[in-house]
């Protein structure tokens, strides 16, 4: 079944998946999502979760590029997770997510001009993501962000001084991808000009954004919310693989609520809970019975 891809442009996270579609040369469609919320047509799908981007396989919702990387490890095309470095590639790509991406961020919009973000904009990031996106004190901490942006592009460049292609050696992997993002955040901010110029100043790391960028998309085809919620009311869950633990019981009511957001809990039906990621299933009215897929880390379960 032709994966769909819930996004936006601008989205520093869609394009790492967007970038992995690539990587995997897969074909698959494309749905252009609102930037803030609300944004009905994915909340549909998810029960809430409005963060981006979110894959759909059919039935199936992949929330978290970490999820979302899971999902297409299992489609044709190269590994995410290539030798030697396999598994470790998470931890790079928690890293770049987390900290890094925070340290992106502020040295993208440092310089910023007043008036440019709608203050829609602003109450939905403050609202969603609390002080992790609060536009007001911005100025003062962004010069201790681009220091860490500027660290974090030496260690790439010199990591890669022994003549390996990717971070992890002769083959791109999530790691690779989710530290590209950050970057390719930079270039697509007009704004971030020079720290996007300091950073591509290291010639080994801009030949590895090369070689990364080089892959494309894959090929996306557009279609539309009501297209993609009419594909999940006609197919159904795959088989979920996988346990619950952690004090929790297969086929328990419960809530999962993304650590840091705001969005509205995802109320389901657990069928999944452990190393490998969590899995409610939940009745989405217009788009019938859909499994809802997380990462384990990064998500907090509830009982309902």
């Amino acid at each position: 079944m032709t994966p769909i891809l819930h996004h936006y442009p601008t989205s520093p996270f869609a394009e790492l998946i967007r970038a992995a579609l690539g990587v995997k040369g897969l074909a698959w469609q494309s749905v252009i999502i609102p930037n803030m919320m609300p944004k009905p047509g994915l909340t549909a799908l998810t029960g809430g979760y409005g963060r981006t981007p979110v894959l759909q396989i059919g039935a199936d919702i992949y929330c978290d590029t970490a999820a979302i990387l899971d999902a297409l490890e299992t489609l044709p095309g190269p590994s995410l997770y290539p030798a030697p470095l396999g598994p470790l590639h998470r931890m790079i790509g928690g890293w770049a997510g987390a900290a890094q991406f925070g340290a992106h961020v502020g040295a993208a919009m440092r310089h910023l001009p007043p008036g440019v973000l709608s203050p829609e904009f602003i109450a939905d990031r403050k609202a969603r993501f609390g002080g992790a996106f609060d536009f007001a004190t911005l100025p003062l901490v962004a010069p201790h962000l681009e220091s860490q942006v500027f660290t974090a592009a030496a260690w790439i460049d010199s990591a890669l001084t022994d003549g390996r292609a990717f971070i992890g050696g002769d083959d791109l992997g999530h790691g690779d991808l989710a530290l590209y993002a950050n970057i390719w955040f930079l270039s697509a901010m007009p704004f971030a000009k020079d720290a996007h110029a300091t950073v591509m100043a290291h010639p080994l790391l801009a030949a590895w954004y090369g070689r990364i960028a080089a892959f494309g998309h894959g090929s996306p085809t557009e279609i539309s919310a009501d297209d993609a919620i009419a594909i999940a009311r006609d197919a159904e869950p795959a088989v979920v693989v996988g346990s619950v633990g952690g004090g929790f019981t297969t086929g328990q009511a419960v809530a999962v609520k993304t650590e840091g957001s705001g969005d509205t809990p995802v109320a389901g039906t657990l069928t999944r809970c452990d190393a490998g990621g969590i899995t409610v299933m939940r009745e989405s009215g217009a788009a019938g019975t859909v499994a809802v897929h997380f990462p384990r880390i990064g998500q907090i379960v509830i009982p309902a």
